[in-house]
């Protein structure tokens, strides 16, 4: 394995820290089936949080495995491809989970007073709602060069293979 420079170790710990986040939320998701009265959307939320743990764990994958210049397989271009555009439609749900933490906790705010404490733990699920929405992002774009700069270092090589055949 070749030494990662410092934009991909960045990725990587962004890509870790969405990791636990989202495992956070695919436990309360599922965790919610069994005593919540919405079944159906916290399996909708639980497929759609399993979508994004299988991306990510597709990333760490690609990153260890194929960085910097050997070529993906037809499987995990295939799969690539399924789970970006999976996790490009999941910015949809995640910017409403958003929109649902802000009016919930605005909806809170404006009634009650609260401490501080209570400040926190009210707004805590809009953090984690915007941080996770904000890791997908980047997770996204950086998936995408990843990918890019792959194919462009395998390009390079196949062409300087071929130059010093001749």
């Amino acid at each position: 394995m070749n030494d990662l420079p410092g934009q991909w170790r960045i990725f990587k710990a962004l890509s870790i820290v969405q990791m636990i986040l989202v495992m956070f939320m695919l436990v309360i998701s599922f965790g919610g089936m069994f005593y919540g009265d919405n079944i159906w959307w916290r399996f909708f939320e639980g497929v759609c949080y399993g979508l994004m743990m299988i991306f990510l764990y597709q990333g760490f994958t690609i990153l260890n495995d194929n960085y910097p210049d050997t070529p993906l397989s037809v499987r995990q271009k295939k799969n690539f491809n399924l789970l970006f555009l999976a996790n490009f439609l999941l910015i949809a749900f995640l910017f409403a989970k958003v929109v649902l933490q802000w009016r919930y906790v605005s909806g809170i705010i404006a009634g009650f007073t609260l401490n501080s404490r209570g400040h926190f733990l009210v707004l805590l699920p809009l953090i984690v709602a915007i941080i996770v929405f904000i890791l997908n992002l980047v997770h996204l774009a950086g998936m995408y060069q990843l990918r890019t700069m792959i194919h462009q270092n395998n390009l390079r090589k196949i062409d300087e293979e071929f130059i010093n055949d001749r």
